[in-house]
């Protein structure tokens, strides 16, 4: 899946936190245990909606790493 095709507004939020394409594409497809062990590109291929991957972002965002 691109991202930035299927969810242009995550992939530009990304691409903002991270500083760049290539480490928003790096993050995409890490694997994170808040997704049960798969990456956000996998959690948004599997499931509607965005909600876990953009609360992820949010705290990256805001420094709060749990």
């Amino acid at each position: 899946m691109d991202v930035s095709l299927v969810r242009p507004a995550l992939w530009s939020r990304a691409v903002l936190i991270f500083g760049g394409e290539q480490k928003a594409a790096r993050w995409l497809r890490t694997r994170l245990s808040e997704l049960d062990d798969r990456t956000p590109e996998e959690a948004l291929d599997a499931d509607a909606n965005t909600e876990a991957v953009d609360a992820i972002l949010d705290r990256i965002e805001y420094g709060v790493f749990r």
